[in-house]
């Protein structure tokens, strides 16, 4: 049970297991921030066009958007 080869090969195997997925991790942060980089130059050269929002009109006496509300209330009793 207190077999050390069999523990070391153990530890070894977890380091550097550990060691591979934490080196994927510090890789794909860095490629990350690239591609960040890469939109925003891509963003400055072709900016997509904004569509300002169309300003709703609500009436003060609109009360069918309320009745409605309360009728679907009521009829999930």
């Amino acid at each position: 049970m207190l077999d050390t080869n069999l523990w070391a090969t153990g530890l070894t195997t977890m380091v550097v297991g550990m060691g591979i997925v934490f080196s994927f991790l510090v890789i794909l942060v860095f490629a990350i921030n690239i591609m960040v980089k890469c939109v925003e130059v891509v963003n400055k050269l072709c900016p997509l066009p904004v569509e300002e929002p169309k300003a709703v009109k609500k009436s003060a006496n609109d009360d069918s958007a309320i009745a409605l509300a309360i009728a679907v209330a009521a009829s999930r009793k």
